[in-house]
C-alpha cells in the first residue's frame, strides 16, 4: 500500500478550514486526562514513540495524555484491554505490527483487530535492516544467499522471537529464493542483538532503530534494508528492491487506535491531535534522527494498511508452519 506523504496530510489537516471541520461535534472533550495504553514494557521503541508523541498531543489537547504499559504476551491482553474499555475517546491504544501480524499469524484472539478498534492514525514505521558481523565475508544479501547454499548447516540468523517481523522477513527470503537458512530464535530482540554483536551468530534482522547505532559505530554490518527507498541516515545502504527482491521489504509500524466504537467526532479530534504533534518540526526532527517513516496518515489509510499487511503476511506464516502459542 502507498501511503501519502506526511508533509501533504500535515499541509492540509493545519489549514483553518481542516482545523475546524475536526473540531466540530467534540463538546467539551477531553475534560479529563486521556490514556495511551502501550501493550509492552517500558523502555522499547513503542514505548519511546508513545512518550514522544504524548507529549506533543498533551499540549494539542490542552490534557494530559498518560502512558499506561501493559505488557504481556505478544501485546494481547493490552490489545483486548483497549478493545473493551469504554468507547469516550479517554482509553487508546499506541497499536505497534503486533495488531496485524498476530491476525496474520492465524492466533486466536480475543479481539478483531479490524472490527474492534477505530484506526486514529498510522503515525510511524520503522523499516527493517539485514545485518551481518563484520567478520563475515558477506557485502550483499545475495552473498548470503548463494553461500547458505553452500553450507551443509545454511546461514545462521539470530531473530528475536517466533512470529516477529524479523521472522517473516527471514521466512519470505528462504521462500523466495531457496536459500538454506538456520533461524535460531530468542526471547526478544536484545539477546538476540548480543549474539549477533559478538559474532556468535554471522546474521542478523532488527530495525534500523536501535541496531542503527551499532552500524554507525561499525559493530554490524548493514547488507540491505528492507525497503523501496534508502534511509537518509545510511544513504549507501542498498535497499532489497535493488538488491532484487522486490517482495522483501518490511517495516514495524507504530500508530493510535481507539475502541470502535468511539464517536466520530471524538475520532477526528484525536486524528487532529497526533496529525498536530507530528507536524511539531522538534518531533519531527526527533523522529527523522531515529530513521522513523513519519505518516500521519488518514484513518481509513491506516486501516487499509492494516488489512493489506494481514493479507501479505498470512500467506508467509502459512507456507512456514508458523505457529505461536
Amino acid at each position: 500500500m502507498q501511503l501519502i506523504p506526511a508533509r501533504i496530510l500535515i499541509a492540509t489537516a493545519l489549514s483553518a478550514g481542516a482545523a475546524t471541520a475536526f473540531s466540530q461535534g467534540a463538546g467539551d472533550y477531553p475534560s479529563r486526562p486521556v490514556r495511551l495504553v502501550v501493550a509492552q514494557a517500558a523502555g522499547g521503541g513503542l514505548d519511546q514513540t508513545a512518550r514522544l508523541l504524548a507529549t506533543r498531543m498533551t499540549e494539542s489537547l490542552g490534557q494530559t495524555v498518560v502512558i499506561e504499559n501493559r505488557p504481556s504476551a505478544g501485546g494481547i491482553a493490552g490489545m483486548e484491554g483497549v478493545a473493551r474499555a469504554p468507547a469516550d475517546g479517554y482509553t487508546l491504544l499506541m497499536a505497534s505490527a503486533t495488531v496485524a501480524l498476530n491476525t496474520a499469524l492465524g492466533m486466536k484472539l480475543p479481539y478483531d483487530p479490524e472490527r474492534d478498534f477505530a484506526p486514529i492514525s498510522l503515525a510511524v514505521s520503522v523499516p527493517m535492516m539485514f545485518l551481518v558481523h563484520p567478520a563475515t565475508p558477506y557485502k550483499t544479501l545475495t552473498d548470503i544467499v548463494e553461500d547458505s547454499k553452500r553450507q551443509a548447516n545454511g546461514v545462521a540468523f539470530a531473530i528475536a522471537s517466533v512470529g516477529t517481523l524479523p521472522h517473516l522477513l527471514a521466512e519470505t527470503l528462504r521462500y523466495k529464493t531457496r536459500a538454506n537458512l538456520n533461524l535460531i530464535f530468542y526471547k526478544g530482540a536484545a539477546p538476540a542483538s548480543l549474539d549477533a554483536l559478538a559474532g556468535t551468530v554471522p546474521a542478523f534482522i532488527d530495525g534500523i532503530s536501535p541496531v542503527g547505532t551499532h552500524v554507525a559505530a561499525g559493530k554490524l554490518r548493514a547488507v540491505a534494508l528492507a525497503s523501496r527507498a534508502r534511509s537518509p541516515l545510511f544513504p549507501d545502504v542498498p535497499t532489497t528492491a535493488e538488491a532484487g527482491y522486490p517482495d522483501l521489504v518490511g517495516s514495524a509500524f507504530f500508530g493510535v487506535l481507539a475502541p470502535a466504537r468511539t464517536p466520530p467526532a471524538i475520532q477526528r479530534r484525536l486524528h487532529q491531535s497526533v496529525v498536530d504533534a507530528l507536524g511539531r518540526p522538534d518531533l519531527r526532527e526527533r523522529f527523522l534522527k531515529l530513521g522513523y517513516e513519519i505518516h500521519a496518515s488518514r484513518p481509513e489509510e491506516y486501516a487499509a494498511f492494516m488489512k493489506s499487511e494481514i493479507a501479505r503476511w498470512a500467506p508467509i506464516a502459512k507456507a512456514a508452519g508458523i505457529k505461536v502459542d
